[in-house]
């Protein structure tokens, strides 16, 4: 399947050679013929006896529509343009913002595990002194690390 502004570009294109100068469309004999997959064949060689000789014909291209047509293709490459950097720009956040989540939830998860693995926790006073939690402050603190992890990761 080809998609639209592919067929307008192949369309353009073809409009631009008929109307280069010196390029002046001519007849030239045509031949249908079915293959052995029995799919139709158009070449400028007859490949068997049973060829049939077509007749084509050729139409001088509107220059009007020309224009028109090389002008919607433009208005249309401008357009997958935009949608192609809106499309970058919101790839960009999306990844700056999933980066930024997945540093969230691996600073939860590391200050989880060393609160789980430690063996005493503490805090330290004004004059930098340990101040050592009892175990049921230490449990607390662990368990809201737990928390805080399993809010920041989802699990």
């Amino acid at each position: 399947m080809t998609s639209v502004p592919a067929q307008h570009g192949a369309l353009l294109g073809a409009l631009a050679l008929l109307l280069w100068p010196g390029c002046v469309p001519r007849a030239n004999d045509v031949y249908k013929s079915i293959d052995a997959q029995g799919h139709v064949v158009y070449s400028d060689r007859a490949d068997s006896s049973k060829a049939e000789k077509s007749i084509v014909r050729v139409d001088q291209p509107d220059p009007a529509e020309a224009a028109r047509i090389a002008k919607e293709q433009q208005i249309l490459k401008a357009e997958e343009s935009q949608r192609n950097r809106q499309k970058s720009a919101e790839d960009a956040q999306k990844a700056q913002i999933d980066h930024a989540t997945q540093a969230q939830c691996d600073a939860a998860r590391n200050r989880y595990y060393a609160l789980k693995d430690a063996r005493r926790l503490f805090d330290r006073d004004a004059e930098g002194n340990r101040v050592f939690f009892t175990d049921q402050e230490a449990d607390a603190k662990r368990e809201e690390a737990r928390q805080a992890m399993t809010t920041a990761c989802g699990s």
